[in-house]
């Protein structure tokens, strides 16, 4: 408690303070304080209640402080959800990138090439076991088949476990509408000794299902390997005659091993 004295002296001290903290920084406005105190010590009784307004002064500026650390907290914590966000946005791009990538993938395969590897010896010596070649399809969405390309076909075959489908690779011998046969080891197209079969040399053994004259449909091609004997191709029941609708393409690279790279169609 104060006296009548104290509380004039507190009011003149205030309007002092007042008038010496106009334009100050707190800072300055302390050091002003501190001074005014010691000047006036032992002459007034409320230098306890300039220091207690000092006191309330700085819990103030603590307060402040507080108030901004909490918005500095709050700023951080409005940070995760956006950081979240941004890490659901980069899964959700990888995963339409991924799923693009994968359809794509899937229509070159269905559409356009793929990769297939050779095996057995019915194509040496162009071809041999495990040599990887690449399939090319859209060539034939502008042009029939030609005449000694080599193609991929499907064909129905007994697995043991019951039929199953086998792609077989050939090369084109007879085109569709031509008369096909194989006699003295020769293959004849029209009744003319096949010309420009650059591809094999040997007499074939067994002609098979073209030991007479076959005229081929609109729609059918004679194939055989270029292994001419080690070969099951248009000459047996197996295979017989490919249908155009069944070529899966054409042979365009062989890309593996390193040795037999090379371009094919």
């Amino acid at each position: 408690m104060y006296d009548e004295s104290t509380v004039e002296d507190s009011l003149k001290a205030c309007k002092d303070i007042s008038a010496i903290s106009k334009g100050i920084t707190t800072d300055e406005l302390f050091s002003s304080l501190d001074l005014f105190i010691k000047e006036k010590s032992g002459k007034h009784k409320w230098e306890d209640t300039l220091r207690e307004l000092e006191g309330d002064h700085k819990g103030t500026l603590t307060v402040e402080i507080s108030i901004e650390s909490i918005k500095d907290t709050g700023k951080r914590r409005k940070k995760i959800p956006a950081i979240a966000a941004k890490a659901v946005r980069r899964i959700i791009m990888a995963l339409f990138c991924l799923t693009a990538a994968f359809g794509l993938a899937s229509f070159v395969n269905a559409h356009v090439a793929y990769q297939t590897t050779i095996e057995g010896e019915s194509m040496e010596p162009s071809f041999t076991n495990n040599d990887s070649v690449i399939i090319q399809k859209l060539s034939y969405y502008l042009h029939d088949p030609e005449r000694y390309d080599v193609i991929v076909f499907p064909v129905k075959a007994d697995s043991g476990d019951g039929e199953e489908e086998v792609n077989y690779i050939k090369r084109i011998i007879g085109l569709p509408g031509e008369i096909v046969q194989i006699k003295d080891g020769k293959v004849y197209i029209n009744g003319n000794e096949l010309d420009g079969d650059n591809y094999s040399e040997e007499e074939i053994i067994d002609p098979g299902l073209v030991s007479t004259p076959v005229k081929l449909a609109e729609d059918e091609y004679f194939v055989l390997g270029d292994n001419r004997n080690m070969s099951t191709d248009s000459r047996y029941q197996l295979v017989g005659m490919v249908k155009k609708d069944n070529i899966e393409g054409a042979a365009w690279y062989c890309i593996w091993p390193f040795s037999h790279i090379k371009k094919l169609y």
